[in-house]
């Protein structure tokens, strides 16, 4: 570095006194080497002009290629693009020339590089400098591809741009070819891309040092050879892989390029051809093991779930399963543990040889990383579809032999947890609702039938003493009312007697209203009347839930505290303890009726972006990161959260606030409807001239006199209020990303010790919440007064729009990682279904989700007034909108968390990479994480794309009409 340096500095002065080299300079040189360099002069002869001529005159006369490669590259970012380009075409040319390698017939140069390499081992030859030359060239190849890649982007932008405008032809794809012989070529490209430009300038719909920028990488575009890019950048990124075979980066672009070019093909031609598949899959599914044998720890998921896409996608293909079956082998068996959820996805694929190669690759995983797949395994076992039940069991039956102690004792815990987090007479009653909605709404007796069958077999076998003790209660009354059901099936269809139904809902309703007043709902549970073989459990080989790690010591669980303590919420989770072989109590939180398989992938997201903080300077420097905690998925409808320490929701903190000052919970509520009584029919105005009443009325700092009174000093509380700032605007931007919405105040805690912000229940991903057809949330994240005003004096523009400001810029910089994840979260097909289907009232019964009682009220009363009458002894459900009862922002009635249908029992993957829906929310994210969420236009920079999301956040017009339980007076 210092040689370079010094070079650079010579070259500089030597530029400021001369314009161009003096021919007696170059005829001092050796006559092969003035031949070389002067002929370097007259190609770039035409790309010296402009402030710095004489310095490019200078450095294409310099002895460091290391230098020329760190100038080039500043004059690319510089925005002397064209010259900077063309200049490296012509230095990787030579130097190419000079090691005698051939783009286009790398494959030779491999075989010489090894024969020298053998040279140098023997002594025969200095291979050094050649070395030098190789590793830098490898450089300048991938950094042509790299800078290709973002011209064609900017081309693609203008492009859309110019079609929007309605002028030129229209241009079929968005860039690089995938088609057989090279690139998709275009029709009308010169005049296309010339009217784009034209009118981007003459519309100025960016600011002039971008849209120059903009214009001047098309123009590089418009003047080559457009039809065959996507070659050209394979041919360069495949080239770096070459010169370089160690090099990680170079290898991801290959295998990325390659699958991007795929999927652009398959976008364009609707599936992908046998040629396709040879020319881009197989490279892709290659490169890709060969970047994970490559990567460090911090890199291997992206890789490894685009691998797992490919595959997948088109396993039907031989070739494609046999690179798959040959990459195994070459990466560690501690790869698979993080995509362990995506595989056990698919395990009952359609396609025997891919499924035979699923379950192989976890019997391995299984036999070297038990620990880590026993749990996901039996949720797959557990599951209603009988094709993926059968796969899971055989690879837990694999697993049996080498394990069998451990695999015993995983089924038995994960059997009484389940048991705990619904008791039966909790499971009748969610039974009862499902199956009186499957009858009076959906007139489906088929299935309220199949719902009603399982709850009469489970009470047949009870195995606790609080289940004896159930079915001594109400045991009678149920045969009676199974038995009329009976009955009425016996009969053939066409002399049904539907009396039989109606009098076995007379009995269920009876029973329904006195489990209700006999079962009010405990406060606390003994494992002794509930989940007796748990405290059985001691001193076991199974590992705490959630705690395995490959990298650090084994915590085994030692036992379980026989007391669980029930919350009074409407999902009545349990809170639990379990004593591991470290001495510590870990604190869990047990949950029914829902689906936590996404939350498990949602923390993934998030360890991800941790790692992607971590490695960048300025985010690391401050310690940003998203605070996780553990999730384990025990059944399609249960499983355990790790207990976040020390922590308490901001709607608990406010309301023991309140409390204390002898104020109302909903005090600011009670000045909006004072202002305006008749909030629910206001227009969107009158809501926000309302709502800004109320703010003005009141003082809105209770969180800040929050944290200032449980600060113990004055240098604690500036530390807290640090982290609580740079927490929230990191998960801010993350949640932006992910489309999290339902962020009322019960879902966001704060940590007491260190002030960071934790979110919990992230189930409304992909903006589904903002798509609502009654009360959409309109804002990017929650960003209320309350949640201002603890930043104190610098507010929103000081810390917050910092931090918010680096999480965005290292998000978007990453965003082929980000996306791999996310684009695998989308198409995962167990926990997707409930994003991207259409919300259609008239789908087939068993594709819908259990309605939300005011839905199901409203459908029945357009049926008959019977139908109305006795289902309303279901609902249990509170619609009222006091702000005391923070909770959701009210969803439509056919919108549900993902997982809490019938698609478990789906398969295939046509919808999955052809639905609209899947794909446009992939669209969505990779136009937040480019810039071009506002405009699909215009690209606008990380600081312009962080003040438009905190204006969004913070407009009174999009708060004002918010559901009243987001709380966004607060």
């Amino acid at each position: 570095a210092q040689t370079q340096a010094q070079e650079y500095a010579r070259l500089t002065t030597q530029a400021a006194g001369q314009k161009q080299p003096s021919p007696a300079c170059l005829a001092d040189l050796a006559p092969a080497a003035a031949q070389s360099w002067e002929g370097r002069m007259r190609r770039f002869s035409s790309a010296a002009g402009g402030a710095n001529a004489s310095l490019d005159a200078a450095i294409r006369l310099s002895q460091q290629p290391a230098l020329v490669y760190m100038y080039l590259k500043y004059k690319w970012a510089a925005n002397e693009r064209r010259d900077a380009f063309q200049m490296l075409q012509m230095f990787a040319r030579d130097y190419a020339a000079k090691i005698g390698f051939d783009v286009a017939n790398p494959g030779a140069f491999s075989d010489s590089v090894d024969a020298r390499l053998l040279a140098g081992l023997n002594g025969y030859m200095d291979t050094t400098a050649d070395d030098e030359t190789v590793h830098l060239l490898a450089r300048f190849y991938f950094k042509q591809a790299e800078w290709l890649s973002s011209v064609q982007q900017t081309a693609t932008l203008a492009r859309e741009a110019q079609s929007k405008a309605g002028g030129g032809d229209a241009v079929n794809g968005s860039g690089g070819g995938g088609g057989g012989g090279g690139g998709v070529r275009r029709r009308g490209r010169s005049s296309t891309l010339g009217g784009a430009m034209s009118t981007a300038a003459a519309r100025g719909e960016a600011r002039s040092s971008e849209d120059g920028r903009a214009l001047q990488e098309a123009q590089i575009l418009y003047e080559m050879n457009s039809s065959n890019i996507g070659d050209t950048i394979l041919a360069s990124y495949r080239a770096a892989t070459v010169l370089d075979r160690k090099w990680y980066k170079a290898w991801h672009s290959l295998a990325l390029r390659h699958f991007l070019e795929t999927q652009r093909y398959e976008n364009e031609h609707a599936a992908v051809t046998e040629n396709i598949v040879g020319r881009h899959v197989v490279p892709a599914v290659h490169g890709f093991f060969r970047a994970i044998q490559l990567s460090t720890s911090e890199t291997t998921l992206q890789d490894t779930l685009r691998l797992l896409t490919a595959w997948f996608n088109y396993s039907r293909y031989e070739s494609v399963a046999q690179a798959v079956q040959e990459g195994f082998n070459a990466v560690p068996i501690r790869t698979w543990l993080q995509v362990i959820p995506q595989i056990l996805a698919r395990i009952h694929i359609r396609s025997e040889s891919t499924r035979r190669l699923i379950q192989q690759l976890l019997v391995e995983v299984g036999k070297a990383h038990p620990q880590a797949i026993l749990f996901s395994l039996y949720v797959t076992a557990r599951s209603d579809n009988a094709e993926r039940s059968h796969a899971a069991k055989e690879v837990l039956a694999q697993l049996h032999d080498p394990h069998a102690e451990l695999v015993e004792e995983t089924e038995v815990v994960s059997r009484e947890l389940i048991r705990i987090t619904l008791l039966l007479p909790e499971m009748w009653q969610e039974a009862l609702r499902t199956a009186s909605s499957h009858y009076y709404v959906l007139r489906d007796v088929m299935e309220m039938m199949h719902v009603l069958r399982q709850m009469h077999k489970r009470t047949h076998n009870p195995e606790t003493l609080r289940e004896f003790h159930f079915v001594q209660m109400f045991g009678g009354d149920l045969a009676a009312a199974e038995a009329l059901l009976l009955k009425y099936f016996a009969a053939d269809a066409a002399h049904r007697n539907e009396t039989l139904v109606q009098q076995a809902w007379d009995t269920y309703s009876m029973l329904f209203r006195r489990i209700d007043k006999l079962f009010p709902g405990p406060t606390t549970l003994t494992l002794k009347d509930t989940a007796p073989a748990l405290l059985k459990c001691r001193d076991m080989r199974l590992a705490v839930p959630g705690s395995y790690s490959p990298d650090e010591p084994l915590v085994t669980v030692s036992s379980f505290d026989p007391h669980i303590y029930v919350y009074g919420t409407k999902q009545r989770p349990r809170r639990m303890y379990i004593y591991g072989s470290d001495g510590k109590k870990h604190t869990f939180l047990l949950k029914g009726r829902e689906d936590l398989r996404q939350d498990e992938r949602v923390m993934q997201l998030f360890g991800l972006i941790n790692s992607l903080l971590a490695r960048d300077n300025e985010t690391s420097r401050r310690s940003l990161a998203i605070e996780r905690f553990p999730v384990v998925p025990l059944s399609s409808n249960s499983g355990l959260i790790g207990f976040y320490p020390n922590c308490e929701n901001i709607n608990s903190l406010l309301r023991y606030y309140r409390e204390a000052h002898g104020q109302p919970l909903n005090l600011e509520q009670r000045m909006a409807l004072q202002f305006s009584p008749n909030w629910e029919t206001l227009t969107v105005m009158q809501k926000v001239e309302s709502f800004e009443y109320a703010l003005s009325n009141t003082p809105g700092n209770d969180l800040q006199r929050v944290m200032w009174y449980k600060a113990p000093n004055a240098e604690e509380w500036l530390t807290r209020r640090t982290n609580y700032t740079r927490s929230l605007a990191v998960m801010s931007i993350a949640g932006y990303i992910l489309g999290l919405g339902d962020r009322h105040p019960a879902n966001i805690l704060l940590h007491e010790r260190t002030g960071k912000v934790v979110h919990i229940d992230l189930g409304d991903c992909f903006e589904i919440a903002a798509h609502r057809d009654k009360f959409p949330e309109k804002v990017p994240f929650r960003l209320t007064r309350m949640l201002i005003m603890p930043m104190e004096v610098s507010s929103i523009e000081g810390t917050f729009k910092y931090t918010a400001n680096h999480t965005m810029r290292v998000l978007r910089a990453n965003r082929d990682s980000l996306m791999a994840v996310l684009e695998a979260f989308v198409f995962d097909p167990l926990v997707s279904w409930g994003y991207i289907r259409e919300s259609d009232a008239g789908a087939a019964p068993g594709e819908h989700p259990a309605l939300e009682p005011a839905a199901a009220r409203q459908q029945l009363r357009q049926r008959d007034g019977r139908a109305a009458e006795h289902a309303a002894r279901w609902s249990l459900g509170n619609e009222t909108t006091d702000i005391s009862n923070v909770g959701a922002s009210k969803p439509d009635a056919w919108t549900s968390k993902a997982g809490n249908n019938s698609f478990d029992a789906m398969d295939g993957r046509g919808w999955q990479t052809g639905n609209p829906k899947a794909r446009a929310i992939v669209k969505r994210i990779h136009d937040k994480l480019v810039g071009t969420d506002f405009n699909r236009n215009v690209q606008l920079t990380v600081a312009d794309q962080i003040d438009k999301l905190v204006q969004q956040a913070t407009s009174s017009e999009n708060l004002a009409v918010l559901y009243m339980g987001w709380v966004a007076l607060w």
